[in-house]
C-alpha cells in the first residue's frame, strides 16, 4: 500500500475542502476501497473523482510548495545519479537527476523528508532541490546504476552507431541476458522486444515510440539458449521448434514489473522471439491523457454520459484502440461506479482495471469473442467492453446488446471512421439496427511528439506545400483549421503558416522525438447521416455529409497539433490518409 508520504486528512482538505472534486461521503468511501484494495489513497480518491492522476499529483506537490515531476528516465543524468549511492537512493525511495556545481535535482517519493534532505545536501556539498515523483518513476530510473543501460541509451538513435554485442562470457547465463534485454526495455519505454536469428547472429531490436531501433547482437549459442529460456518461462513447449507458440509470464526487474505475452515463430535460423512488454504499474488512465482536442474531448464526454449505445474505435494495430478503451471505462466508472456492473471480454486482457470484470478470450475452450459476449449478456451488465468485432455474430451480438439498454465499447479494423459505417453492412448488420445503436466512432492513429528541447518552428519547402495543396480536401483542411482557431480568420491557405521540426539532442537519443501523441477523428451519428445509411450509400458520400457537419478528420486534428508543434508534418502524413 506504499504510495505517497501524504496523510489521510491533508487529502481530505485538499480534495473536499479545496479542489472539492469529491464529497466527503465521496473521500469515505474511497478511503474504504483503499482499505479493502489495499492501494495507496491517493490512488482509490483519484479513481473516485473526475480528476486525472497527474492532475492529482501536480495538486499535491502544489500544496506541499515543490514541484511535481513526470520524471522519465531520459531526464536522468549519469553523473547526476552516481552522486548518490544505490543503497541509500533506493533506501530513501529517490533518484538524483540533474546537477550543477551548486545544486544537485532530486526526485522523490518523499520530498518533505528534511531528514534525508540534509543528508544529500552534506554528502554532495550542494544545495538540494526536490521534486515530487512515483515510485514506479524512480524504479525506472534507478535501474540506471547499471551503466551499460546508460551506454545503450546513448547509442539508440545514432545512425551511425552499431548494435552492442553479447555473449555468453560477458553477460553469463540466458537468465542474465534476458534480463539485461528486459531491463533496456524498461529505461527505453520500448513497447515490443524482438529478438531474429540470422546466419552469423542474431538481433534484439526494440520498438521505441513505434519506430523499431537495433540495439544488440547475440552469438547463434546465446541465441539458442535464450530462447529456450524464454520459451520455458512462457508456458511454451521446449521441444516443439517446427510450429508458431503463444505464452506469456511475469518479471520483477528490482521492483518493476513487467508483464510479457510472448511469441515465437520458427524461421531459417532459428526460432524469432517477440516479446510485447506490459507495465504492470497502477495504470490510471483517462480522458485527458489520450491528447484530444478540447472540442473533441466535450463531444466524446457528452456520448459517454448516454445510457446506451455503442461507440466503436478504429485504428491499425499498435495505435492505442485498448488505452482509448480502457479510457472509456475509467471515465464511466468514475462517474457511475456505485450503480453500473461493467464487464469486458478481451484478447489477452492487458491491464487489470479496479472493480471491472474481466474475461480473457480462451479460443480452445470454446470462449471467443460471440460466446463471452453472449455469456456477459446474461450477467445483468451496464456497460461491456468487446476486445473486437471480428465476424457477423460478433457484430450481431454487440449491435443487440446496445439495443437493449447496454452501454457497449469495442474495436473494428477501417482505415478512417466513416468506413466503419459500410464494413458493419458488409457484416451483414440491418441498416435500421445500426442507425439505432451506433452513436460514435473514434479513428485514431499514434504520431511521435517532438522533442520540446530541439523542436524548432520553420516554414516548409514548397515542395510539401505544394503537395498539401493538391490534396483533395484541402479547402476543407484550411476551413477546420480557421474553424477552430488554428490559422487567421483571413487566412485562405498555409504558405504562411510556420510549423515545427526537431534535429535531435541527447535528451531525445538524437531522434527528434519523445514519446506519442494520438490524432483523432469523431464521427458521430447525426440527423444529416443517418437517411445516408438507411439508404446504403457509399462511404465518400457518408463522409462528405459528416464532414460538412463538422466532423474533424485525422489530417486536420493532425495538422492542428504540428502547428502547436507537438509533432511534425512528416509524423502527420506518414500516420493519417
Amino acid at each position: 500500500m506504499k504510495g505517497l508520504a501524504v496523510s489521510e486528512p491533508e487529502l481530505h482538505d485538499l480534495l473536499v475542502t479545496e479542489l472539492e472534486v469529491l464529497s466527503g461521503e465521496e473521500f469515505e468511501r474511497a478511503r474504504q476501497f483503499a482499505q479493502r484494495r489495499r492501494i495507496p489513497l491517493e490512488q482509490a480518491a483519484a479513481e473516485h473523482a473526475k480528476v486525472p492522476f497527474g492532475f492529482l499529483l501536480q495538486e499535491v506537490a502544489r500544496s506541499w510548495g515543490v514541484p511535481f515531476l513526470d520524471l522519465k528516465v531520459n531526464d536522468v543524468g549519469q553523473e547526476a545519479l552516481r552522486l548518490l549511492r544505490e543503497d541509500f537512493a533506493r533506501a530513501r525511495q529517490l533518484v538524483a537527476f540533474a546537477a550543477t556545481p551548486g545544486e544537485i535535482h532530486v526526485a522523490m517519493v518523499n520530498p518533505r523528508d528534511k531528514e534525508t534532505i540534509r543528508e544529500i545536501g552534506r554528502t554532495t556539498g550542494r544545495e538540494v532541490k526536490p521534486r515530487l515523483t512515483t515510485l514506479a518513476a524512480v524504479r525506472r530510473a534507478q535501474l540506471l546504476y547499471r551503466s551499460e543501460l546508460f551506454d545503450l541509451l546513448l547509442r539508440t538513435g545514432h545512425a551511425d552507431s552499431s548494435p552492442m554485442g553479447l555473449s555468453g562470457q560477458q553477460d553469463g547465463r540466458a537468465a542474465d541476458v534476458l534480463n539485461h534485454i528486459l531491463e533496456y526495455a524498461v529505461v527505453a519505454g520500448a513497447s515490443d522486444v524482438h529478438i531474429e536469428p540470422f546466419e552469423h547472429d542474431a538481433i534484439v531490436r526494440y520498438r521505441i515510440d513505434g519506430a523499431l531501433h537495433e540495439v544488440m547482437t547475440l552469438a547463434p549459442p546465446l541465441h539458442q539458449s535464450l530462447a529456450t529460456r524464454t520459451k520455458v518461462l512462457s508456458g511454451m513447449r521446449v521441444d516443439e521448434k517446427r510450429v508458431p507458440q503463444d505464452g506469456r509470464f511475469e518479471a520483477d526487474l528490482a521492483g518493476v514489473s513487467l508483464d510479457l505475452r510472448v511469441s515465437s515463430l520458427p524461421t531459417m535460423w532459428g526460432e524469432k522471439i517477440v516479446m510485447r512488454v506490459l507495465s504492470r504499474d497502477t495504470i490510471l488512465l483517462d480522458l485527458e491523457s489520450l491528447g484530444l482536442a478540447q472540442v473533441d474531448y466535450e463531444l466524446i464526454s457528452r456520448y459517454l454520459a448516454l445510457p446506451h449505445g455503442m461507440i466503436l474505435v478504429t485504428g491499425p494495430t499498435g495505435s492505442g484502440k485498448t488505452s482509448t478503451l480502457y479510457a472509456f471505462l475509467m471515465r464511466v466508472g468514475a462517474e457511475r461506479r456505485s450503480v453500473v456492473n461493467l464487464s469486458t471480454i478481451e484478447d489477452p486482457i492487458e491491464y487489470t482495471m479496479p472493480r471491472v470484470n474481466q474475461v480473457s478470450v480462451n479460443v480452445p475452450a470454446g470462449m471467443d469473442f460471440a460466446n463471452g459476449l453472449r455469456a456477459l449478456l446474461r450477467q445483468d451488465p451496464d456497460v461491456i467492453m468487446v476486445g473486437e468485432i471480428r465476424d457477423k455474430e460478433t457484430a450481431d451480438t454487440a449491435v443487440r446488446a446496445a439495443l437493449v439498454g447496454r452501454l457497449l465499447f469495442s474495436t473494428l479494423h477501417t482505415n478512417d471512421a466513416t468506413r466503419e459505417i459500410a464494413r458493419l453492412l458488409d457484416m451483414g448488420v440491418e441498416p435500421y439496427l445500426l442507425t439505432s445503436t451506433l452513436t460514435m466512432v473514434v479513428a485514431q492513429r499514434l504520431v511521435r511528439r517532438l522533442c520540446k528541447t530541439c523542436r524548432e518552428s520553420y516554414q516548409p519547402e514548397a515542395a510539401l506545400l505544394a503537395s498539401i495543396h493538391a490534396r483533395a480536401d484541402y479547402e476543407c483542411l484550411v476551413a477546420g483549421l480557421r474553424e477552430h482557431g488554428l490559422i487567421s480568420p483571413g487566412d485562405e491557405s498555409l504558405d504562411k503558416v510556420r510549423f515545427f521540426r526537431s534535429g535531435g539532442c541527447a535528451e531525445c537519443r538524437f531522434t527528434g522525438y519523445r514519446g506519442r501523441v494520438g490524432i483523432f477523428e469523431l464521427f458521430a451519428l447525426g440527423d444529416a447521416v443517418r437517411p445516408l445509411i438507411m439508404e446504403r450509400r457509399e462511404s465518400a458520400r457518408i463522409r462528405e455529409a459528416a464532414t460538412r457537419g463538422g466532423m474533424r478528420t485525422l489530417v486536420v486534428d493532425g495538422l492542428a497539433k504540428a502547428l502547436m508543434g507537438e509533432t511534425s508534418l512528416d509524423e502527420v502524413f506518414s500516420a493519417a490518409i
